[in-house]
């Protein structure tokens, strides 16, 4: 069973990032709009989330969770597709994006091998790769997720995943990328930092879980059961502060100078980036208890279940427009038009995704 307001959130991240993709002038407004984060980060978290409620209720006919390989696999064949029509488009359409595609067609043979095993990953060509491998591992990690039998055990499944992303905080990815050609393009996503975010989404869904039975079991007050959820109730007004606190430090209304890169980073998840992400997860999961249908919107909602065809035309779009001629993408209306028309297009292409009733 789906939630729909997580499909609605969903939906909305793609837009955000489809238009934050077509650049200024609306990226001016919508990038990292709500402090030192932006949508991606919400995007990963949300489908750890959902995908460890997927298998949860999948448990029982697929205890081995196939069905997470099965879409990995679905997800690598996008990817390849897309990465081969672009580089067709690009050599004989479109010189103008050729640049993205250099090193591939200057080595074309290792080119394929890279990029079939994910390693080569062009310009917004890096986000399905992590979701083939995050895929990958959640096929080993979500069904010990599932039969955890408390919180503590949830945490202690997750803690490698913290290590790793503490690695990565430290240079772990550039040690790792020193042993492939210096040619090849690793993305602007951290693998090692961007698996905490996906499997912290997961170790929620499955903390809650326990969090949610604990408050729900009999003649279990005394013993503090439900405590957990009590204490995240509790802690929500100075969340909501938190948020507050960082959106206006982010965008300079308080005289405070800016923290230095490695606190808000992107590329490996700066601690100040995840914690005021964290927060804002927080009041969006306060948002959807309190009010289950506040943030369920009809539009986005339908965007939101076919997020991995929206997601893959989106970056198309992108490329034709980084193709078309300056005096157009710079200058308004254009600027602003295409990239509205660009959504209404992936919300075509949904609703004729959408199984016929």
């Amino acid at each position: 069973m789906r939630i729909r307001a997580l499909d609605s959130i969903r939906g909305l991240l793609l837009l955000q990032m489809t238009l934050d993709h077509f650049g200024r002038p609306i990226s001016y407004y919508l990038y990292q709009c709500f402090g030192f984060f932006s949508a991606a980060e919400g995007f990963f978290f949300l489908s750890g989330f959902v995908g460890m409620l997927a298998a949860t209720s999948k448990q029982a006919k697929d205890p081995s969770q196939s069905w997470m390989r099965s879409r990995a696999l679905r997800i690598w064949k996008y990817h390849c597709i897309t990465l081969i029509s672009l580089c067709i488009i690009a050599a004989w359409f479109l010189p103008t994006i050729a640049g993205n595609f250099k090193h591939i067609f200057q080595h074309p043979l290792e080119s394929i091998l890279w990029s079939a095993l994910l390693i080569n990953t062009p310009e917004w060509l890096d986000v399905l790769p992590l979701y083939v491998v995050f895929l990958v591992l959640g096929s080993v990690l979500f069904p010990l997720l599932v039969k955890a039998k408390n919180k503590t055990q949830v945490f202690l499944l997750w803690l490698p995943s913290f290590i790793v992303w503490i690695g990565a905080l430290f240079g772990l990815r550039d040690a790792v990328n020193s042993i492939f050609p210096s040619w090849i393009a690793h993305g602007d996503f951290d693998p090692f930092a961007w698996q905490f975010i996906y499997f912290t989404g997961a170790a929620v869904a499955a903390w809650w879980k326990h969090a949610k039975a604990e408050s729900a079991a009999p003649d279990t007050a005394d013993l503090g059961a439900g405590k957990s959820i009590r204490v995240v109730q509790k802690l929500t007004p100075t969340v909501i502060a938190a948020l507050a606190f960082c959106f206006l430090w982010s965008h300079q209304f308080i005289p405070l100078q800016l923290p230095v890169d490695f606190w808000t980073n992107k590329v490996h998840v700066g601690p100040l980036r995840f914690a005021n992400f964290f927060c804002f997860v927080m009041c969006i999961g306060w948002i959807i208890r309190t009010s289950p249908a506040a943030l369920d919107f009809k539009v986005t909602n339908l965007i939101g279940r076919h997020s991995l065809d929206v997601y893959t035309a989106h970056i198309v779009l992108i490329y034709f427009w980084f193709a078309t001629p300056g005096s157009i993408r710079y200058h308004s209306p254009w600027n602003v038009l295409v990239p509205i028309a660009a959504c209404v297009l992936l919300w075509t292409l949904s609703r004729i995704r959408e199984p016929r009733k």
